[in-house]
């Protein structure tokens, strides 16, 4: 019986581990009244809210995916390998950072990938209504610079990527 404990253990490891989703932690306004660095770098960048009209689409067994990429020069070698870039759907009124999961209606998962010179944003459809041309899309550019200095006033990365849109867009307007 003892030898069998080991592996329940790090099974059990495992499952809390794979567990825990982003969507799961609540997003605070954590900015306060705590001071935010006189101006952002010149090489970070704000996108501005857009559709995306070419969007692609590629049919799986039980859903579609939608894809759309975005050329962007801001995003170098040097931020896709220590710096970060944040993204956020808006469909209405309503802003979600992605990767986002929208239920109802239209069950959608939205979430994007980052290379050199580019975004892809992607929705995986689960109801074959996707009505992507509403919904638009802004990313956040952080440079390893501007990241090496919001971290010397306690924005470590994953403090960042916790926070709702107003509080990330409040760092690129101060």
């Amino acid at each position: 019986m003892n030898k069998h404990k080991l592996p329940v253990l790090g099974l059990s490891l495992v499952l809390l581990i794979t567990s825990c989703k982003k969507n799961d932690v609540q997003h605070e306004n954590t900015l306060g009244n705590r001071p935010v660095a006189a101006a952002m770098a010149a090489s970070a960048k704000a996108s501005e809210w857009s559709t995306l009209p070419n969007w692609t689409s590629s049919k799986g067994d039980k859903f579609t995916t939608y894809t759309s990429k975005v050329t962007d020069s801001s995003i170098t070698s040097s931020v896709t390998s220590r710096g970060m870039v944040l993204a956020f759907v808006k469909d209405g009124s309503t802003i979600n950072a992605l990767p986002f999961q929208k239920k109802g209606a239209n069950d959608s998962y939205y979430y994007y990938q980052v290379s050199n010179g580019s975004i892809s944003l992607s929705c995986d459809n689960y109801t074959g209504t996707a009505n992507l041309s509403s919904e638009t899309f802004k990313y956040f550019v952080f440079t390893p610079e501007k990241l090496k200095d919001l971290e010397s006033q306690g924005y470590t990365k994953i403090k960042l990527m916790q926070l709702a849109y107003e509080d990330v867009a409040a760092l690129f307007t101060k």
